[in-house]
């Protein structure tokens, strides 16, 4: 094939490089006819039998000779592959050298094409566009293949089958190293079936796999990366499709050959630049294509991105004074989940006991996660596997994950109130707080957080035989109580794991409980033994103390305790994940975010709307993400108002932090409080989340209860569809004021 006179832009000239159509068809028929009965897939849509090989170069003038001569000596008949060099940068020689080339390797098809700009990513870009040939694959300038590297990937590949070879590591005085880790990673798969996700190593270069082109060609290679665009690219390659891979040999012959230059990505200086900005740069790529759910898919792109923060811990352990700065580069970077244990290492000094944790979905591994951000430490987590009982959300890990190094899951049937099961989590868990604490020299503090009552059972088991660690416990709730004010029910055992508790109990000066309630031991041993007691409002403190039989211990608690409210999450969590949920910037929008019991619900809201006059209930729009949309879907129906109520599933969390931030007006409601509860001592942790989002908050309040006490835009008492239906028009009212406002 022909060498072209050098240009200066790549888009047009490449186009006129194709065949033109009528030619390429004939050529199409030809090989196929010729290529019956070899086994080389021949139904392969517009693209002909065979191989094109895309070698990018950069001031390659003395480099490219010995890789050229060495796809020459392919045993691959010629007629089956092409050459495509992709010259790039600054001339130095190059397109006299592959002409030169050219005029001695007559029979074989090279394409000599020239770009201004230096950009090897931008020249593979072209080189795939140009590919003729069914697979491709790419070879560096500096590097150089075995005679039959073509031959055996091409014997192995298919439609949705990526071939691939050994790969050769040559160093600079010619030594081949054929034990490296990388190709023992990829001999291990010889005579198997395999998926690229299986070996992570693999997508780490451009070389050695020879993949079809019809994929490469959907695909980019990121321009405005300065290294590493080889990992994003081939994670991209990988995730498309369900690609199986085989081994095409595991001699020499067949081999990838890989020159070991001083200027090699591999033997790049650990400078702040290379190791942390152009790392993140790559991160930013590979977290594209994450679906977030935690398959294997999404998994192998978290195990490349840790891959990529391991050279940013590899310069934190050589330069420590940069931590501070490496902080703020990950902050200010796009990356939502950088896995921080890697900058994390060797740093928690704090241990945090949360039953439910991240990535489980639920408020109290969300305020637990919320708590480790607030207190600003760095900490190892002890959680339970919720598996059974709580979907995965592996968004949920970005929140607190730059305050956590080691996070373990205990393999302990999940349980809210089966003392057998929370036995085992502590079990199992205080071996794990042992292992960890003797690694760290001991823990500074300690901290738990129930509403899971399996948190302070471990907690205080680990405080008896580490009296030294600072153990602080919260409270979400009242535990012993229901949201009604009912005693709740559940029973321990007096075996040998209680009878450690009652020495416990007996050693800090006070009697046994003789109740068996697994609750009110949950709480009785937190107010013996922890050194700080955390309530989320004071009326629920009030309620909980008062509750106490014992004087001397209700003095004490008194004594220690604090009051806490729900943190408000970090900022950047409320831009994790983007929601596309429309809103109409035509009607006021009033959101609700949560589950209905008997005893809270939105009965007042749609009271109000039932009851609005039209001009207001025209522009109002209520929209209800709720765990039930079907059953309040029918009330709404009933009550006429399907054109102003949308009602839908939940969100994932941090996409409902994302739309909350769009809402007009976020509404929160309290419990309608019975007779069993004195005062209310409920503050909803969704109030914390509404806070962060900016938008203007609507309470549905019971009289004297922590919410009634937040200074909030909107209040109406909870139970009253005449309160609402003012708060309702106060609403739509201020909406119009400010759309008004903005028209003049």
């Amino acid at each position: 094939m022909k060498s072209h006179t050098p240009q200066q832009t790549d888009a047009d000239f490449g186009a006129r490089m194709l065949m033109d159509n009528d030619a390429r068809h004939e050529e199409m028929a030809r090989l196929k006819e010729s290529l019956a009965g070899s086994g080389i897939p021949t139904e392969l849509g517009e693209y002909l039998p065979g191989v094109s090989v895309i070698v990018p170069s950069y001031q390659g003038a003395n480099r490219l000779p010995a890789c050229l001569d060495s796809l020459a000596a392919q045993t691959l008949p010629p007629h089956l592959f092409e050459v495509i060099v992709v010259v790039n940068g600054e001339q130095d020689g190059s397109l006299e050298v592959l002409k030169k080339w050219q005029a001695r390797h007559a029979n074989h098809a090279l394409r000599i094409i020239y770009q201004a700009t230096p950009s090897a990513g931008a020249a593979r870009n072209l080189g795939i566009a140009l590919a003729a040939h069914a697979f491709t694959t790419f070879v560096d300038d500096d590097d150089y293949v075995g005679p039959e590297f073509l031959e055996r990937m091409l014997a192995v590949a298919g439609p949705d089958t990526i071939g691939v070879s050994p790969i050769i590591n040559v160093e600079a005085d010619g030594t081949r190293v054929e034990q490296n880790p990388l190709n023992l990673h990829i001999t291990a798969k010889a005579g198997k079936e395999f998926t690229l996700t299986t070996v992570p190593p693999l997508l780490g270069f451009n070389a050695c796999k020879l993949i079809p082109t019809a994929a490469l060609s959907q695909i980019r290679y990121s321009s405005g990366l300065r290294s590493g665009e080889d990992i994003a690219f081939m994670a991209a390659v990988a995730v498309s499709q369900e690609f199986k891979a085989h081994l095409g040999t595991t001699e020499t012959a067949g081999a990838y050959f890989r020159v070991l230059r001083d200027e090699s990505i591999s033997r790049q200086d650990l400078t702040f630049d290379f190791a942390v900005t152009q790392r993140l740069d790559v991160m930013v790529e590979l977290e594209k294509g994450r679906s977030w759910d935690l398959s294997a898919n999404d998994q192998l792109l978290l195990g490349l991105m840790r891959s990529q923060a391991g050279f940013i811990g590899r310069y934190l352990d050589a330069h420590p004074h940069q931590l501070d700065a490496i902080h703020a580069a990950v902050e200010s970077s796009a990356v939502r989940d950088f896995p921080w244990q890697q900058i994390n290492k060797g740093k928690a000094r704090d241990l945090v006991v949360s039953y439910c944790f991240a990535p489980f979905s639920d408020t109290s591994a969300v305020v637990a996660a919320k708590a480790i951000v607030e207190r600003g430490n760095i900490v190892d987590v002890i959680s339970n596997n919720m598996a059974g009982v709580r979907r995965k959300d592996s968004s949920l890990t970005t929140i607190a994950g730059r305050y956590v190094e080691n996070s373990v899951t205990i393999d302990a049937p999940p349980s809210f109130a089966g003392w057998e099961h929370i036995s085992e989590f502590v079990t199992k868990g205080t071996a794990v707080a042992n292992r960890q604490d003797a690694r760290v020299g001991g823990y500074r503090t300690l901290y738990s957080r129930v509403l899971w009552p399996g948190s302070h059972f471990l907690a205080a088991r680990f405080k008896l035989s580490h009296p030294q660690v600072v153990w602080t416990a919260e409270f979400s709730d009242p535990v012993s109580a229901d949201a009604k004010g009912r005693p709740r029910k559940g029973s321990l055992t007096r075996d040998a794991l209680f009878e450690e508790y009652a020495r416990g109990v007996r050693a800090a000066g006070f009697p046994v409980l003789k109740t068996d309630n697994l609750f009110e031991w949950c709480e009785f041993l937190t107010y013996v033994l922890a050194d700080e007691i955390t309530f989320t409002n004071h009326n629920q403190r009030d309620y909980m103390v008062a509750r106490i039989a014992n004087k001397k211990l209700r003095r004490r608690v008194l004594d220690k305790a604090t009051v806490r409210f729900h943190p408000v999450p970090p900022q950047r969590s409320y831009t994790v994940l983007p929601s596309d949920y429309q809103l109409s910037p035509h009607v006021v929008n009033i959101g609700y975010f949560g589950a209905f019991y008997d005893n809270r619900g939105l009965d007042d809201v749609l009271t109000a709307l039932v009851n609005a006059p039209m001009d207001v209930r025209r522009q109002v729009r209520l929209h209800v993400f709720t765990d039930r949309p079907k059953d309040f879907g029918a009330k709404v129906k009933s009550l006429g108002l399907a054109g102003n109520v949308l009602f839908q599933r939940y969100l994932p969390y941090l996409e409902f932090l994302n739309v909350s931030t769009r809402f007009d007006v976020l509404v929160v409601n309290d419990v309608e409080r019975g007779g069993e509860l004195p005062i209310n001592p409920f503050l909803p942790s969704k109030y914390s989340d509404y806070v962060g989002s900016g938008s203007q908050i609507w309470g549905l309040v019971d009289e004297g209860s922590p919410l009634s006490q937040r200074d909030i835009a909107y209040k109406s008492p909870v139970g009253n569809g005449a309160a609402a239906l003012r708060a309702v028009r106060s609403i739509h009212g201020d909406w119009v004021a400010a759309r008004d406002q903005v028209s003049a």
